[in-house]
């Protein structure tokens, strides 16, 4: 693709942000690739190739299109979306699998419980995807969107959120005798014969659908982790020995994640049976960096979809963490801690108080677990923070210009199984917090998280807790798949899936 085409392709985007190209094949070249790895700041031709893989989405659109709705018994006519970070596709073939209904487990047939979380992910006719790879060897150079959106028969927007140009993942450095004990021999092994045809390094994120795609574009988010930057830098022994230990150097199958782009969103139109048009938006926002940036991160994507007048649904993984998962150093947990006000403000308090240091750690953990199944929870300054709450209370009072809001309702009759709270009806709620999408092992046992969730701007909704409101195109019943997510044994991807349903009309009428 020589320079004046690269110009116009650009100019074009810049003229209307719904452009993109149909199938569009990559421009970069592996040689182009192993040229990214070395800098930072590309230029000339490389620099545009590099803006043109990152800001124009590919469509494939459905080969045929779904021409009717579900039905439901309690809210009419609707469509299921389903949103499930899959690991970068390590386990594609089982994923593919799930959606077919073949080569199952025996035990399958007969639990009935398993079998409706397979009959709910099935019927799902849009289906957001994080982690997403296209020509990478560890997950066989396979294109993931297009494997999973061929044997559905749907249709997939592709976003490049990153292009892996790690010298390793490229065969281009190779592993010193020291770092050859963290790799299994199979992935070593691959790692020393690259398809340098196949490379693509591209890996990202999807929306697959059985509705006709009208348009999409691609949102890039503000940096709040300079990727490229910070994982050339050598990392340091405590976190070589963090990532040891949770196991990631053996399911991630990389020592370092030296990339070029960074966090976006995809925002697609689409048009449903009934010719009305929906939008919906595909997101993953950074999980190295403290909430208050992910606040930013949300703050700069809602700017950009005020303006939508469509009943919206915006997905993905929000990693909602309570904290940030970057390289450490002792030195800089230091600093992040000095860094946090909440930190220090409770640091004095433990000083002038006889609080004993049992009771202060027993204080903090059970903070921290309370967190994490509900990101949710009042912040309570120094003595129960929770820095996530501010994410969650933008949602709640972000106004489209139309007037339209997020729906934050949770009515019993309108979830799962029957737990009512904030955002309940979209989430699916346990006894106590959110029913988690995400485990961790850690020192004190299994860190549960919440990190994958929906927000839905209703047809009419303009107060997002307005429980008499209208419900037509409002989400109900939210789910969290875990039974499929195990049905192999060990878990198919470190996240489980989510779905909500969504009525054409309003269930009430």
């Amino acid at each position: 693709m020589n320079r004046t085409l690269l110009f116009i392709i650009l100019f074009i985007i810049s003229l209307n942000p719904s452009f993109a190209i149909i199938g569009y094949e990559q421009g970069l070249n592996y040689d182009d690739l192993v040229e990214l790895s070395r800098t930072s700041s590309p230029f000339g031709e490389l620099k545009q190739k590099l803006e043109n893989q990152l800001n124009v989405p590919v469509i494939v659109r459905p080969p045929r299109s779904e021409t009717d709705f579900l039905n439901g018994m309690t809210i009419g006519k609707f469509f299921r979306i389903a949103s499930w970070n899959i690991e970068r596709g390590f386990n594609a073939d089982k994923i593919e699998n799930i959606f077919a209904g073949r080569d199952l487990p025996e035990q399958v047939s007969g639990n009935s419980a398993l079998n409706e979380e397979f009959n709910i992910l099935r019927k799902a006719s849009i289906i957001i995807l994080n982690e997403v790879d296209i020509g990478m060897p560890r997950t066989k150079y396979q294109n993931i969107a297009h494997k999973l959106a061929e044997t559905l028969k749907m249709g997939y927007i592709f976003g490049t959120e990153f292009i892996e140009v790690d010298p390793y993942q490229l065969g281009i450095k190779k592993f010193t005798n020291e770092t050859k004990t963290f790799l299994e021999p199979q992935i070593l092994e691959q790692l020393n014969n690259i398809d340098k045809s196949k490379f693509k390094g591209l890996h990202g994120t999807a929306i697959l659908s059985k509705y006709p795609i009208l348009n999409a574009r691609i949102i890039r988010l503000p940096e709040c982790y300079p990727w490229y930057q910070a994982e050339s830098k050598k990392i340091s022994t405590l976190e070589l020995a963090r990532r040891e230990a949770a196991e990631k150097i053996f399911s991630s199958k990389v020592l370092t994640e030296l990339r070029h782009g960074g966090r976006m969103a995809i925002i697609t139109e689409l048009m449903l049976p009934n010719k009305n048009k929906i939008t919906v938006v595909a997101t993953h926002l950074e999980n190295r960096c403290m909430p208050e940036c992910r606040i930013k991160e949300m703050e700069f994507l809602l700017g950009r979809l005020r303006n939508i007048k469509n009943p919206l649904i915006l997905g993905g993984d929000f990693n909602t963490t309570g904290t940030d998962a970057s390289p450490v150093s002792v030195k800089k947990e230091i600093l992040k801690r000095v860094k946090d006000p909440q930190y220090i403000a409770k640091q004095a308090i433990v000083s002038l108080t006889p609080v004993t240091l049992a009771q202060n750690l027993i204080l903090n953990t059970a903070n921290v677990f309370r967190q994490f199944k509900d990101p949710t929870t009042k912040h309570i300054p120094v003595i129960l923070p929770n820095k996530e709450r501010k994410f969650f209370d933008l949602l709640k009072e972000f106004k489209f210009n139309d007037g339209g809001a997020f729906d934050v309702r949770g009515i019993s009759k309108k979830t799962h199984l029957g737990h009512a709270g904030l955002l309940s009806n979209s989430n699916e709620r346990e006894l106590k917090g959110f029913k988690p999408t995400f485990e961790l092992e850690r020192n004190l046992g299994i860190a549960k998280y919440k990190l994958d969730w929906f927000f839905v701007k209703p047809l009419s909704l303009k107060d997002s807790n307005n429980k008499n409101g209208s419900y037509a195109y409002a989400p109900h019943f939210g789910r969290t798949l875990g039974l499929v997510n195990r049905v192999f044994g060990k878990k198919i991807s470190d996240h489980d899936p989510v779905t909500i349903d969504v009525p054409v009309g309003d269930p009430s009428n």
